[in-house]
This record gives C-alpha cells, sequence and structure tokens, in this order.
C-alpha cells in the first residue's frame, strides 16, 4: 500500500491510497472464501461454492467494495498517522479507480480533519466579572415567591375569579385558517392554571364567572397580513372542562416552613432571611462567574481564528432539531412544523437560529477540549463524584438520584464527562485570565457570529454521509 496527499481546502483533507495488485487480489480471496463458507447454495457445499456462482449472487461490485472496506480498515491509522491527521469522522470514499486484473487499484479518500486551534497566551486577556448584590428587596420577593410555590390549594365554591387558581381537564386542537381541525392532541391533559399569571387576555376572559364543570372553547388566533396572506398561519383552540375552583393559601413563616425551603434548620425569620440572601448571593455569584467563563471562552475563541468545520454544525443542528420535536410532541402534543407557525416564525428562521445555536456550541466545545488537551486535563472518577455532589447540594437534589441519572446509560455518563472537563477547563481559563469585576458589564454578552451556510460549508449533509 502507498498514499499521496493530493489537496486540503479548509480541514478537509484528500488522500489517494494505491494497493498492489498482490495485495488487493490477496485480499479478494478471502472475501470470497468468508462468503464461500457461510453461504448456503443448493448443489454446493459450504467452502466450495465457485467464485461465478458468488458473483452472480453478489455482483462483483459489492465483492469489490468489501474487498476495499476491509483494506482500509487494515491501513486507516497508518495513514492518519503518516499525514498526523485526526479524522472527525471515518473518511468517506470520494472516488475509486477502475478494478482490472493484474493492476493496481487507487481510491480516493476526503477526510474531516479536526481543525488547528492555535490557543493565544491566556494571561493577555481580561474579561468582566459582575459583582454580585443581594439586597432586601430581592429577599422578600424571594421568599414570596417561595410562599406562591408552596402554597396549599383550597377548594371554593366560588365562581372562576380575577385570582382564582383553576385545574383544568383540556385538549389542544390545532386549526387552518378556516377554522378547520388540522390535528389534535391523542388525549385529554391536566393543568393547574394561575388566574393572574394567564398571558394572554383572549385566553382569560372566558374562563371569569365559569363555575366547577363548564366547559370552555378558548382559541388563540394569529393574526394575518398581507406579508403572510399567502400561507395563512394555524390558530389553536383550547378546549377545557373546569374540574376545580380553587384559591392558593400562603404557608406561614415558621421553622417548618424554613425547613422545607432550605433543607436546613432556621429559628428565627432573621436566620431565614440570611439564609436565603446568602443562597441567592451563591447563585447570582454562580451565574457571574460562569458568565466570565464564557465570555473567556469567545475571546480566545476570536484570539484563535477558529473556522469551526461544516459536518460538526450539521451534527449539532440533527441533536437540536431531534430534541425540539420530541419537545413539541410531549409538551404541546403538535409537530415541530405546526408549533413554529403558531409561534409565527418561518421554518428558515427557525433554521437559520439553530445554526447560530449550534455552530457556537461546536465552537466552543472545540476551545474547551483543546484546554483540556494542552493542559492536559485528566478526568478521575472522584472528579465525576464531586461534581455530583456540589450540583446536587446546590439545588436540593439526592445526590444518589442524581448520580443514577447520569449512570443510567452510556451516553448520559458521557454527557457527565463532558460537563465536569468544560467546568475544569473553564476553571483553569479563568485562574489565568485577568478578572475585572465590575458593578455593571461595559462590554455585551459575546454575540453568535453568523456561520457560512451549509453550502459554503460544503454540503454539510454529504459531509455527515
Amino acid at each position: 500500500m502507498k498514499s499521496e496527499f493530493i489537496n486540503q481546502e479548509k480541514n478537509r483533507v484528500e488522500i489517494k491510497v494505491e494497493f498492489e495488485a498482490s495485495e488487493f487480489d490477496a485480499e479478494m480471496n478471502k472475501v470470497y472464501n468468508k462468503i464461500s463458507e457461510r453461504v448456503s447454495i443448493p448443489g454446493f457445499r459450504k467452502g466450495h461454492v465457485p467464485r461465478k456462482t458468488i458473483e452472480m449472487r453478489y455482483g462483483k461490485k459489492a465483492i469489490h467494495d468489501e474487498v476495499l472496506e476491509n483494506l482500509l480498515n487494515d491501513h486507516i491509522t497508518e495513514i492518519m498517522k503518516d499525514y498526523d491527521i485526526e479524522p472527525l469522522f471515518p473518511p468517506s470514499l470520494k472516488s475509486r479507480g477502475a478494478i482490472v486484473d493484474g493492476q493496481p487499484v487507487s481510491v480516493n479518500l476526503l477526510i474531516e480533519a479536526r481543525p488547528e486551534i492555535n490557543l493565544p497566551e491566556f494571561e493577555n486577556i481580561e474579561v468582566e466579572r459582575l459583582i454580585s448584590v443581594v439586597d432586601d428587596t430581592m429577599v422578600d420577593d424571594m421568599i414570596y415567591g417561595l410562599r406562591k410555590t408552596l402554597g396549599r390549594f383550597e377548594a371554593v365554591d366560588t365562581p372562576v375569579q380575577d385570582d382564582s387558581i383553576i385545574t383544568v381537564e383540556f385538549n389542544m386542537v390545532t386549526l387552518d385558517a378556516d377554522g378547520e381541525e388540522i390535528s389534535r392532541g391523542k388525549k385529554n391533559e391536566m393543568a393547574t392554571l394561575n388566574m393572574q399569571e394567564l398571558p394572554a387576555p383572549d385566553f382569560k376572559e372566558p374562563l371569569l364567572g365559569k363555575q366547577t364543570g363548564d366547559f370552555v372553547n378558548v382559541t388563540l388566533k394569529n393574526q394575518v397580513t398581507e406579508e403572510n396572506l399567502d400561507s395563512p398561519l394555524t390558530s389553536t383552540r383550547y378546549e377545557m372542562k373546569i374540574v376545580e375552583i380553587g384559591e392558593r393559601i400562603m404557608p406561614e413563616l415558621n421553622p417548618e416552613f424554613y425547613k422545607q425551603c432550605l433543607g436546613i434548620d432556621c429559628e428565627t425569620e432573621e436566620d431565614f432571611k440570611d439564609a436565603v440572601a446568602q443562597k441567592m448571593l451563591n447563585k447570582l455569584q454562580d451565574d457571574a462567574e460562569r458568565d466570565a467563563g464564557l465570555r473567556a471562552i469567545d475571546a480566545v475563541a476570536n484570539m484563535s481564528g477558529i473556522e469551526v468545520p461544516g459536518s460538526l454544525i450539521y451534527h449539532e443542528m440533527q441533536k437540536i432539531k431531534a430534541f425540539d420535536e420530541k419537545d413539541a410532541k410531549e409538551r404541546y402534543k403538535m409537530d415541530l412544523m405546526d408549533l413554529l407557525k403558531l409561534r409565527k416564525m418561518e421554518y428558515k428562521d427557525y433554521e437559520n437560529q439553530i445554526i447560530s445555536q449550534a455552530w457556537l456550541v461546536v465552537r466552543n466545545s472545540l476551545i474547551i477540549d483543546e484546554i483540556g488537551r494542552k493542559y492536559e486535563i485528566k478526568i478521575e472518577p472522584s472528579d465525576l463524584d464531586e461534581w455530583i455532589k456540589e450540583t446536587a447540594e446546590k439545588n436540593n437534589l439526592d445526590q444518589e438520584s442524581l448520580k443514577k441519572t447520569y449512570f443510567k446509560d452510556k451516553d448520559s455518563a458521557s454527557h457527565l464527562v463532558d460537563r465536569v472537563l468544560s467546568d475544569k477547563a473553564i476553571k483553569l481559563l479563568l485562574s489565568k485570565v485577568i478578572i475585572k469585576d465590575v458593578s455593571e458589564l461595559t462590554k455585551p454578552v459575546p454575540e453568535t457570529k453568523e456561520p457560512e451556510s451549509p453550502e459554503e460549508q460544503g454540503n454539510l449533509e454529504k459531509a455527515d454521509s
């Protein structure tokens, strides 16, 4: 086997690989023998099926493809090492030369290589970090919210009022511009509605004055404008039955409530407020640290001049789409396309949005991975345990339950490792850059750079295949 570098465009490398006739013939004999051993053809014993018969059954091209696949699998590590290439995906076959008895056989491989990233000197980067402050008003608002969340629901016999809390059984029906039904939820759902928090007056008004057991239909229509006149948008009808009308009884401020909120004992209201303030401050400081980390990653990425491979953007886009499609089905009982229409969003706008989102995710991941490589960041089992413990404590979660969630399958465990690696890499980065603590951020949150289009990136879908 011998190979030859053909060309490189951005991170795409083309390599020509040539196999000697003797090498190709030897592997082809192995393939014929394996097929002969496993195939059952009437009139022939296994292992004694003639080549002509095998060729008639499978076709020469399929056999040649298997021979080339085997040869490439045997030599691909050597090829990658010779050209110092770290592939993002298994190489794809761009072209194949003619196969002639007694002649060498050549193929051209297209390889998506991991982009080269030249990290700048971190010590020259300045990053703003917001100073976190918690005042009495913020604490009082938080406590009021906790009381609302943990309040007791008490049924009443009065009609629905402006401040009622109602339980409804409902179904969602998608309608076209003429009011004809397009789709309907497969089963009725239950929901609790706080009348004071309903977002649309058109939704709220039909419910006021209704009694338990009443049926109410509410249709939220989208406006049809001159711009979308040729493709009118859908609307949604909520078919509801009022199951229960009630009011929320706010819990008293006492040690039992304090324990329920924070999971710790507080003897007095002042102790509780101090604990809430500290918890809020910790959260704001974590958020400020996370924001500073993202700003540092953005600065590193801009200074490194990284070019994000289109193939990785495409893969990330597919993940985002799959999540959105599942979320639309489970939460809204409709297809993603119908949900986008309901939100007055054109599909092309949605796709541009997730291209930008995917570009940012991939770019940051590549930078974080490069930091991990340069500084040889290792992830030990103890790192995973510590991360789970800290996350559980911050969010009042059960540590063992959280651990089971992350170790339930290979994908979840891999995601956990990525999270921990990211946290360690960002922490290391922040320890090296210049941190400027400010009471007000003067630099805007890093904006998502508009990536190249799929066509400019080089046909993303083809790269994926």
